[in-house]
């Protein structure tokens, strides 16, 4: 409110009186926090229902929909809890989140279920010790509400697009946004990291916390960057996994995927050239890549229908063999079964029979694509077509592998109707410790330049994984060097500091056993059932 002017008075009555009056008057009372009723709620923890979730407790929390409007319209954020198992020691949370944007997190604080085909989860690593390991689906997605459906799927263009299919690509495009404006286009705006960043905060009170420890992986890089920044007095320790470029949200960063993807087929095409007597695929990498190319040209003039993982009667393409082509090129671990499943492909051989696994589990959400879309909208994209299809040209041309032109091609929010409801979270570290960024040499997801420019953006120390093409390194099979590194921050206190660590060794130079020949049959069953998915959350489908 407007304050009014009062004209000055000469006169010692007058002088004497608004003395008086100073002297006399209350204190004026401190502004109320509009946030109180949400932090002091009462947290009704139970067993969580879904099979997924067994051992763990589950809970909702309220927050506003709209933090401009605390009294408003309130939506509920659904957590998990795996308590500490070691009490005596328990240093407080550990909030997580596996990435996405998009990605449900409550999972992450499981314990692997491989009866599920989960291998991974947070319980059984040591921060379960000393943490509270707490996990939560983001606003509009998994179990939290209100929930978001597009009643569209996220566009996938193919990863080289011939100029006669980029008008298609845009009216998909436009298509899928106007359906997701229809069905939520007064909660989009709200769907924002800030506004999940400020959802934690209020799980850390509402759980009578007085700061949070946090480890978040791909897109969780960001989001912990973001709470840092927007709550540095309440933020403890933190680690961020296979961090995203600070800058360029999120066109650019989305973009710098490509060519993630081409170094990545360019090691594995040098590796497997050195090893023709083996494989047959070419004596050079320019003679490898030939083979892909006249592989991926059958494939456009006859798909294959016997590829394992896929329904009957669905074919795999020329264009799915470009994506699988630069996924599956990221794994050097398993580059000898890589080179065998290619040849599968390069011969026409029938693949081995093979019983693709359930899904892990229906009752929970792993990632939620509409949600992925409304976040993407937080920042601006450019709106012209023209833009778009001379960055298409360019990516088919030199970057065709993996996401190939995905990120290039229009998006649903190149054509959003409404400008983004506030600026993005400006990056910084301004109250808080240094905490510890993770990336990898060839991560294509998060291209390592991002793990450099984050952890100087913050200030934090870089730990470095050498020759690895993976995604999320915290507690994963072949990681123990990062694993430890991690441990010895979150549990033992100790200091990060700058550090490398190898990623996993390539294989030796032998062919593929006959063991290894018989997982052929799931290892391309798996991409499979990974395809399309660009940034997949962390412990569901890693790179």
């Amino acid at each position: 409110m407007r304050r009014a002017h009062v004209p000055i008075v000469a006169g010692a009555l007058v002088s004497a009186l608004t003395l008086s009056l100073a002297a006399t008057a209350p204190a004026a009372a401190e502004p109320a926090d509009p946030l109180s009723a949400f932090h002091g709620q009462e947290v009704a923890w139970a067993p969580c229902e879904e099979r997924l979730l067994e051992g763990l407790e589950c809970a909702w929390i309220e927050v506003p929909l709209d933090y401009g409007d605390p009294g408003g319209e309130r939506a509920s954020v659904a957590i998990s809890r795996h308590t500490a198992t070691d009490p005596g020691r328990r240093r407080g949370i550990l909030l997580t989140n596996p990435g996405g944007p998009g990605g449900a997190g409550r999972y992450m604080a499981i314990e692997p279920r491989p009866d599920l085909g989960i291998d991974y989860g947070l319980g059984a690593q040591r921060v379960a010790e000393v943490y509270d390991v707490i996990g939560m689906d983001p606003r509009g997605g998994g179990a939290s509400t209100p929930y978001l459906d597009c009643g569209a799927d996220l566009p996938l263009p193919p990863p080289r697009p011939d100029d006669g299919e980029f008008s298609a690509v845009t009216r998909t495009a436009i298509a899928v946004q106007r359906s997701c404006e229809r069905a939520h286009g007064d909660l989009i705006p709200h769907m924002t990291t800030a506004n999940t960043a400020r959802d934690m905060d209020v799980v850390r009170a509402a759980l009578g916390e007085e700061r949070i420890s946090y480890y978040g992986a791909s897109y969780g890089t960001y989001l912990g960057a973001v709470y840092g920044s927007l709550f540095p007095e309440r933020l403890d320790r933190s680690v961020l996994d296979s961090a995203v470029l600070p800058d360029g949200m999120w066109r650019d960063l989305f973009r710098t995927q490509k060519e993630g993807y081409t170094a990545n087929v360019d090691r594995y095409t040098e590796w497997v050239a050195e090893r023709h007597g083996s494989y047959g695929l070419g004596s050079t990498p320019e003679e490898v890549l030939a083979t892909v190319e006249e592989t991926r040209a059958r494939l456009e003039e006859e798909p294959r229908y016997d590829v394992p993982g896929l329904p009957e009667g669905t074919p795999f393409t020329a264009d799915d063999f470009d994506m699988y082509v630069g996924m599956m090129s990221r794994n050097q671990g398993i580059w000898d079964l890589v080179s065998l499943e290619l040849g599968y492909f390069v011969d026409g051989r029938p693949f081995p029979e093979f019983e693709a696994p359930e899904f892990p589990d229906p009752e929970v959400e792993l990632s939620n694509e509409s949600l992925l879309m409304a976040v993407l909208c937080e920042a601006e994209w450019p709106s012209r077509p023209s833009g778009y299809y001379a960055d298409m040209r360019e990516a088919r041309e030199h970057h065709p592998y993996g996401v190939g032109a995905f990120w290039d091609s229009p998006q649903p929010c190149s054509f959003a109707s409404r400008a983004p409801a506030e600026p993005l979270v400006e990056l910084e570290r301004d109250g808080y410790a240094p905490g510890l960024v993770i990336a990898a040499e060839y991560d294509a997801n998060t291209v390592y330049e991002g793990g450099p420019l984050m952890a100087e953006r913050l200030d934090n120390p870089l730990l470095t994984i050498t020759d690895e093409g993976g995604h999320g390194f915290y507690g994963f099979s072949g990681h123990d060097c990062a694993t430890a590194a991690v441990d010895a921050y979150l549990v033992d206190g100790a200091a990060p500091g700058d550090a490398t660590c190898a990623g996993i060794p390539r294989p030796r130079d032998a062919a593929p056993s006959a063991q290894a020949r018989s997982a052929v049959g799931e290892a391309v069953a798996g991409f499979v059932d990974g395809r399309g998915d660009p940034l997949p959350p962390v412990g569901a489908r890693i790179g």
